[in-house]
């Protein structure tokens, strides 16, 4: 795989980046009854000698996350597209990503992890995208082993993002916020995603504080995800609500998006659950802000493509 992507960059690099102006931005599945939804964050992964696991994945037992699983919980809760976001049990091999796109035209978009520590990662999205994917994710840790997000590499990465097209989804502690502020003011036309609220624990107005300062970046959107990780309640998470209301303020339901993190922590909500908690629990969204959160951000974020 690596040799044919040397090659392939080698033959066609620039015509990727001149051609991939991409948009800018087994089990029964319970049905539940709600608005048109469009998920913003799902994990796929298969045990597959095609796509093997990456050294040391720590990949959970017993859990089915194929693609065919997610399409009929997708079909039966109405759900017609969703953002695949490859999952870290794979690492830098976005290859079971490439072929659920391949598969099924117009069901995802999908978002490619490179190794950011590479000197050659601004040619790994430039393959990956050309491959299909619609954006890159990082996700530097807390600790010095993140500190690769401050080194002089990561302008050329984030630039290339920018030059082709597709979104920057960040998974980061708030304490890493300030790390990527300089990578946003150099690429203020590159559309960058923070996923999960930055993990903010709630009551940390500190935290959380770093997040809203992102909000005066037009481009720069938040998924208010994870609420069943982030509280100390049971569904449907109610102590979670005024930190969603203060990022809905501060950045406006135009710039945020539901999610359900699928099939991550289900023993503590559903994927029905977390579709309902955008469609109905959370209860001061208005019905255009309901229908932003539910779909429309992350069309704009990730456009339908022509199947």
């Amino acid at each position: 795989m690596t040799h044919s992507r040397r090659a392939f960059l080698a033959n066609t690099a620039k015509a990727a980046i001149a051609g991939a102006v991409l948009p800018a931005m087994a089990e029964a599945a319970p049905q539940t009854i709600g608005p048109q939804a469009i998920d913003s964050h799902v994990h796929v992964w298969v045990k597959d000698p095609r796509y093997p696991f990456a050294e040391g994945a720590n990949v959970p037992e017993g859990v089915d996350a194929s693609v065919e699983t997610l399409l009929r919980r997708m079909e039966a809760n109405h759900v017609s597209r969703t953002v695949l976001i490859q999952v870290s049990h794979y690492k830098w091999d976005n290859r079971y990503l490439v072929d659920c796109l391949t598969r099924f035209p117009g069901k995802f978009a999908g978002v490619c992890r490179v190794n950011p520590e590479a000197t050659d990662a601004a040619d790994q999205l430039i393959y990956w995208v050309s491959q299909g994917c619609d954006g890159v994710r990082l996700s530097p840790a807390a600790d010095a082993s993140g500190d690769w997000i401050r080194q002089p590499r990561m302008y050329s990465l984030w630039a290339q993002c920018e030059r082709l097209h597709v979104p920057m989804t960040l998974l980061l502690p708030a304490s890493r916020l300030p790390d990527v502020r300089p990578l946003i003011d150099k690429n203020q036309g590159l559309t960058v995603v923070s996923d999960h609220m930055a993990d903010c624990p709630i009551g940390d107005t500190a935290s959380l504080a770093k997040l809203l300062e992102l909000a005066r970046y037009p481009r720069v959107f938040v998924k208010i995800t994870h609420l069943w990780s982030l509280s100390k309640q049971s569904y449907p998470f109610r102590d979670s609500y005024e930190m969603v209301a203060r990022v809905r303020d501060a950045f406006g339901s135009q710039r945020i998006m539901g999610g359900t993190d699928w099939p991550i922590k289900t023993e503590l909500a559903s994927y029905e659950q977390r579709l309902a908690l955008y469609r109905e629990e959370i209860p001061f969204f208005n019905a255009e802000e309901r229908k932003d959160v539910l779909y429309r951000t992350v069309q704009r974020v990730w456009p339908s493509r022509p199947k």
